[in-house]
């Protein structure tokens, strides 16, 4: 329990400084029936930050993190049932680029 509080916390913080950035948008598209489909960040017109998105039923279908358009870190992809279909590391890119 004390590690997903530390981890929560880091990602408010990770939010708060990120949403300090003039070029960044929220992005969230729907579902016809209303209900989220995908939702994350773009900065300077390239997915950055946390993403997830959605089955139809409302189950989580995938989530991770971009960094410039990239994959990074971890991202997980779930079956339409919740069970988990692949779990993937990305390595990050040369931060000083």
């Amino acid at each position: 329990m004390t590690f997903i509080l530390k981890f929560i916390n880091i990602l408010c913080l990770f939010f708060l400084f990120q949403t300090c950035n003039s070029n960044e948008r929220e992005f969230e598209l729907f579902y016809p029936d209303g209900k989220l489909r995908v939702s994350g960040s773009y900065v300077d017109e390239q997915a950055h930050g946390f993403w997830e998105g959605y089955y139809s039923n409302g189950q989580l279908k995938s989530s991770g993190e971009y960094y410039k358009g990239k994959l990074v870190g971890r991202w997980v992809w779930y079956y339409e049932d919740g069970t988990k279909l692949k779990d993937s590391i990305f390595s990050y890119p040369n931060f000083n680029e």
